[in-house]
């Protein structure tokens, strides 16, 4: 359980002997846990009160993490490890760059992503430029961006401390914030019937945990359960463009709104089918693209929409959101209750297409398969030497190419591969980025 001031919990884990212990002493500026050259030394949860940047948070340095347990000291240090995960607020996933990615690392990793806790890969003893070549192996655990630091000569912590701060709570909202809830963000632009779609909601059976006051110019956190799946549905202001932003209200509106969609894993956009998509739309749509946030596009007020098919309004939504064919479309009435359930349960099926997490060895299989180097492009380019493809990171889903000169890759590739990438694996609802960067050394094709 966490600690009963809500002070939050900042774990250090790893396998034996990656420096987890030198990074507490370094993060808390002075020796206090001990450092051997031996597997081990760090049995039990050691524990310190802190401030980084201003946020009191407290640091927790746990022993090193073994798969399968041979002994009792190690079963107890493993059980202490799965405590620290669950009632940490981030993970410190301490790596040896030194050594490079081992299989116990792939297997904690394994077990950490399924915690759905926040993660800082934390590659350690990265202390000259060949080290820093081995980072690239790091992208495969799927945690996102390796941090490179060494924490005996005091290098990358300043970083890694920022990368920390940003991660930490605000504060506790509320006694279910730590559940994991399904985080829904509702938004779309004034009068589109996002509190009235809210509402038809929760009129069906359900169990409603909490509800935070706020007014209609802020957003409102409920949380509730259907089908044994906790939610948290956040309502929103509505969104103006900013030529329409006259008061400081109207600001504190688009701020809120904006917050909400940072907040959430999916966004329900609501548009208003009488008036159809506008330019306020499709600005909300390219905010939630760019944050990578799931989405599904719910066209409200269905039952006013006379003398067309969905199948040709689709089409209009194209016109103003190209982008929206990768995407969910629902129509909605939230006045007579017509699919509103059936786009809510929309939300679980690109949730579970958020979670999804592709192994390097299949990506890689995946890459060569299609073939990247055969897109066409102007005579005048060199043609990109394509090697090999990671996810590195699940939510937002992102993925790192690697090729010999990046600088060659266009667009063209870029779509391609996408488009191949939304083919082979359930991606509906996801946006996807995609980077490329060159090898840190030489690698077979």
């Amino acid at each position: 359980m966490k600690n009963s001031d809500d002070t939050p919990l900042v774990s250090i884990v790893g396998r034996p002997n990656v420096g987890k212990s030198s990074l507490f002493n370094r993060i808390i500026g002075k020796r206090y846990a001990v450092v051997e050259e031996k597997e081990g030394t760090t049995r039990d949860r050691i524990e310190k009160p802190i401030s980084i940047k201003g946020k009191n948070l407290i640091l927790v340095d746990t022993g090193g993490f073994f798969p399968q347990p041979q002994d009792e000291i190690a079963t107890l240090i493993r059980k202490q490890i799965e405590k620290a995960v669950i009632s940490s607020d981030v993970l410190l996933f301490v790596c040896d760059g030194e050594k490079g990615l081992l299989p116990l690392d792939v297997d904690l990793g394994r077990m950490l992503r399924k915690s759905n806790k926040k993660i800082i890969l934390v590659i350690n003893k990265i202390d000259n430029e060949k080290r820093k070549e081995n980072l690239i192996d790091f992208y495969e655990l799927g945690l996102g961006e390796p941090f490179g630091i060494s924490a005996l000569h005091n290098l990358g912590i300043k970083k890694l401390l920022n990368e920390i701060a940003g991660l930490l709570p605000r504060h506790s909202e509320s006694e279910f914030e730590n559940k994991n809830p399904i985080k829904i963000a509702i938004v779309g632009r004034p009068n589109v019937g996002k509190s009235s779609f809210l509402n038809k909601v929760l009129d069906e059976e359900r169990v409603l945990v909490h509800e935070k006051a706020g007014t209609t110019r802020d957003s409102i956190d409920t949380y509730f359960k259907k089908d044994g799946i906790l939610f948290l549905l956040i309502d929103t202001a509505g969104i103006r463009h900013k030529r329409k932003v006259k008061t400081a209200v109207d600001v504190y509106s688009i701020m809120r709104a904006r917050d909400s969609i940072d907040r959430s894993d999916v966004v329900l956009l609501l548009t208003d089918g009488v008036e159809g998509i506008t330019m306020d739309d499709a600005k909300i749509f390219d905010y939630v693209k760019t944050k990578g946030k799931g989405c599904v596009v719910v066209v409200n007020k269905w039952d006013l929409v006379k003398g067309i098919e969905t199948s040709r309004y689709g089409e209009a939504i194209l016109k103003k959101m190209p982008e929206a064919r990768k995407f969910p479309v629902a129509f909605v009435s939230a006045k007579t209750g017509r699919n509103v359930l059936s786009a809510f349960n929309l939300v679980k099926s690109v949730k579970t297409n958020l979670d999804l997490f592709i192994d390097t060895g299949t990506l890689k299989r995946f890459l060569k398969e299609i073939m990247p180097e055969s897109v066409t492009i102007s005579k005048r380019r060199s043609i990109p030497k394509f090697y090999y493809m990671a996810e590195i990171t699940i939510f937002p889903k992102e993925f790192v190419i690697f090729v010999n000169n990046p600088g060659r890759v266009t667009d063209f590739h870029t779509a391609f591969i996408e488009n191949r990438l939304r083919e082979r694996f359930p991606l509906k609802g996801v946006p996807l980025k995609i980077f490329y960067k060159k090898p840190g050394r030489k690698r077979s094709a």
